[in-house]
Order: C-alpha cells, then structure tokens, then sequence
C-alpha cells in the first residue's frame, strides 16, 4: 500500500478534486522478467501477469479516491467522452460553443477512472516498478510508470519510465 501511496499522492498533489479509483489492478504492461530497479527495456516483453488484486484498501489511502467499478465507470466516460463534440463539428460542422467544450472536458474529468498497475519489486524490496492510467475518453487520459526506491523506510519515486497524454 505504501507504493501506491506514493503514486497516488504524486498524481493528486496540486488537485482538491475526486479521483475515482477502479476498484482492482492492471497487469504491469511490459513487466521485466528480472527487476533490478531500472525502467523496463521496451525491446523485453515477456507475457504480462494476469494477476490482479483489488484496491479497497487504497481507497484509504486520501480521502479525495472514490472507489468504482472500471467496467461501470467506461459507460460513464462513453456518454460524456469529449471526442463527441469533437466528432459532431467534423462529421457535421457543428462548432460546439466554448461552454459546451468546457463542460464536456470538466465532466470528462469526473468521470474518469485511475487505474494502478500491479506492482513489480526488485529481490531486495529496495526497488519497486508501478504504472497508472488515468482515462476520460478517446481523446482525454494520461499514464506514467515510477521506478521507487525504498530509502529509510520510506517509499519515493527515483526516475519516470516514460508516459503517455491523450
């Protein structure tokens, strides 16, 4: 819980909003076969895991987290997906007006779902290799993966694996 506390609190920490967290983990897409505390190869790709636990405790972890059902969660990012608007001025050209973009994207941002990846550790628990994903639409997310380093006792992010922005 520790390493997603971390990670929680690093995605949360200029945000007074609620985040609803999905209420199970991803596999760790790309997961190295041997960690030692170093972002995976992008050439290395063994089969992920397809173990997942679930995250009703991390939803303790700060009190801005919502608990949700990704599944469930989906249909609510399909019905106000941005990329609605987006496609009816293209298709149809129909320009939404600025009110209707800005309340499709803040909506878009209610609705979206965090999702925590598995966590992989290195032999020692010293390292340990965790991703998110943040989705709220087709055109609306973003991602990341930490390598953390415990140190003291405490868990903290040592490098940034590479991300993604939709």
């Amino acid at each position: 819980m520790a390493v997603y506390q971390v990670v929680v609190h690093e995605y949360l920490k200029n945000s007074k909003d609620t985040l609803n967290l999905a209420d199970r983990t991803e596999p760790l897409q790309k997961a190295p076969v041997s960690f030692e505390g170093g972002c995976p190869a992008d050439r290395a790709k063994p089969e992920p895991s397809h173990v997942v636990h679930r995250t009703a405790q991390a939803a303790a972890l700060d009190k801005r987290l919502a608990l949700v059902d990704p599944d469930k969660q989906q249909e609510k990012i399909n019905t106000g997906d941005p990329q609605i608007l987006v496609k009816k001025a293209i298709d149809d050209h129909v320009m939404p007006s600025d009110q209707d973009l800005e309340n499709s994207i803040k909506q878009a941002f209610k609705n979206g779902v965090f999702t925590l990846s598995e966590i992989v550790f290195d032999k020692k628990h010293q390292f340990a290799l965790v991703s998110y994903s943040f989705v709220c639409g087709g055109l609306c997310g973003n991602g990341n993966t930490y390598v953390l380093e415990k140190s003291s006792g405490k868990w903290k992010i040592k490098k940034t694996c590479g991300g993604w922005v939709a």
